[in-house]
């Protein structure tokens, strides 16, 4: 779809040529969601592609506990994350390609739409937030004017549509720790059709050698919940009792009870496959 209503378009080289921030700003990166409604608010596209943004590369980090870290660059496209050759002890790029395959998206979109845009949308039924949340992940988010700060992925969505991100904030890359690729993951999806939006999501990942389970909740709810457990696979965690003090959302696809009892058995799936594949 044409945005008739630009009347900018800015293509950076590097973001401290972005000298101001204004009212009807906005960022652009893949732009598969972007173009594909109306956005009569926008009057200024930046576009970030230009950026060089788009890395998956080993970085070492500034906090000894988080030890080195994976990066992934936000504008990397999501069908690089299915074609990079992944070092094979990095079993979590399971949870990648489920959340990539769970997009009703043709492979044009795939080929186009990228991680951050896929995060910093944030929408309750996105794809990527939950597998980010499950293994941990940190934000590292830039201003126009070049500086930085890092939030954990747990806390950068608060709603639907609805992130922490301030005016003239952007992300620049997301950080998990190499450690954490090695746990191992699954990624369980309902929808009523293929192709409809799911109405549950749940992550699993689970450290065999800390004996730790990671639950991310999305779809079902606004924004990804995390549910952490200590112990064996083989104990029976008391997930139901944990999601009682959720709030599941209710509109016309589904009730907020028919989502509860959705995401447990998703839930049950999931501790199924991952005590197959442990």
């Amino acid at each position: 779809m044409d945005l008739h209503n630009i009347d900018h378009y800015l293509q950076p080289t590097d973001i401290n040529k972005v000298t101001k921030w204004g009212e009807g700003w906005s960022w652009l990166a893949g732009g598969t969601w972007l173009f594909s409604e109306p956005q009569p608010e926008i009057k200024t596209l930046v576009d970030i592609q230009s950026l060089g943004w788009d890395e998956i590369d080993l970085m070492n980090s500034s906090n000894s506990d988080r030890g080195e870290l994976l990066a992934i660059g936000a504008t990397c496209p999501l069908i690089k994350l299915l074609q990079h050759p992944w070092l094979p002890e990095y079993t979590a790029v399971e949870g990648f390609r489920g959340a990539i395959n769970a997009l009703s998206a043709s492979l044009k979109v795939v080929n186009i739409a990228t991680v951050g845009g896929n995060i910093c949308l944030a929408l309750s039924v996105g794809t990527l937030a939950p597998i980010m949340v499950a293994l941990d992940a940190s934000y590292e988010i830039w201003n126009h004017k070049g500086k930085s700060r890092i939030v954990t992925a747990k806390e950068f969505q608060i709603a639907s549509r609805q992130t922490i991100l301030q005016s003239g904030e952007l992300l620049r890359r997301v950080l998990i720790p190499v450690e954490n690729m090695k746990w191992q993951v699954d990624y369980q999806r309902f929808g009523i059709a293929a192709s409809d939006t799911a109405l549950a999501i749940v992550v699993g990942a689970y450290n065999s050698t800390a004996k730790k389970l990671r639950l991310a909740i999305g779809a079902s709810v606004a924004a990804p919940v995390l549910l952490e457990f200590e112990a064996g696979l083989e104990n029976n965690f008391n997930y139901i009792a944990s999601l009682k003090n959720l709030d599941f959302i209710e509109d016309a696809k589904a009730s907020a009870v028919y989502r509860r009892e959705i995401t447990q058995i998703l839930i049950k799936q999931c501790l199924n496959q991952l005590a197959v594949s442990s």
